[in-house]
């Protein structure tokens, strides 16, 4: 046999191409590992930015959630006002509540309004609840669709970025020829009285 052919190591020459090829890629790793890293941060200002810019906009998205999709859109005025004249979701643990969302002129302040039966504008016998979300708004819009079950929701406070949400799924209850709600439990008696 002819042993002179067989290779035991590697060249010098072998060693330093390696050895420049894995410098080339660590250098490579380090740099998409910054980019990585600054892209990160980045999104973590702009998460803490925008979730505290307006704190009140998952108490809108509970409010109408959990209403009984009996909503009604004020757009006469430059801010819309949400009413909501039946929701589960109360922040002061009334079983069911009437809540309305506007923008007071002064500061131009998100104000929302939770009682029981009351009629805006409020007279000083009613009680109710008046909580500031925030102030300086340029933008408080509302849209609802009257064929699906969605409702659209768009907030900008000065100097902040523009906010917007949609309500999916919206529940409705179905009202008699009178206007008063159907009692889900009395639908099958109507069936089997005819």
């Amino acid at each position: 046999m002819n042993f002179k052919n067989k290779r035991v190591a590697f060249t010098l020459l072998e060693v330093l191409i390696s050895i420049m090829l894995l410098s080339l890629v660590l250098m490579a790793l380090y740099k998409s590992a910054e980019i990585l890293r600054n892209s990160n941060k980045n999104l973590f200002h702009h998460l803490e930015k925008s979730s505290g810019a307006i704190k009140g906009a998952k108490t809108i998205y509970e409010d109408i959630l959990q209403s009984d999709g009996n909503i009604t859109i004020d757009t006469k005025k430059k801010f819309h006002h949400i009413i909501i004249e039946n929701t589960r979701h109360s922040l002061y643990q009334m079983p069911s509540a009437k809540v309305v969302w506007l923008v007071y002129k002064e500061n131009n302040s998100l104000l929302r309004v939770e009682g029981g039966k009351y009629n805006m504008p409020l007279k000083n016998e009613q009680n109710v609840a008046i909580d500031e979300v925030a102030t300086n708004m340029e933008l408080f819009k509302a849209y609802k669709s009257k064929k699906e079950k969605k409702m659209l929701v768009v907030m900008k406070i000065r100097g902040e970025e523009t906010q917007s949400f949609m309500v999916q799924n919206i529940s409705t209850i179905k009202k008699n020829k009178d206007n008063t709600p159907i009692n889900l439990n009395d639908i099958g008696k109507d069936k089997n009285k005819k």
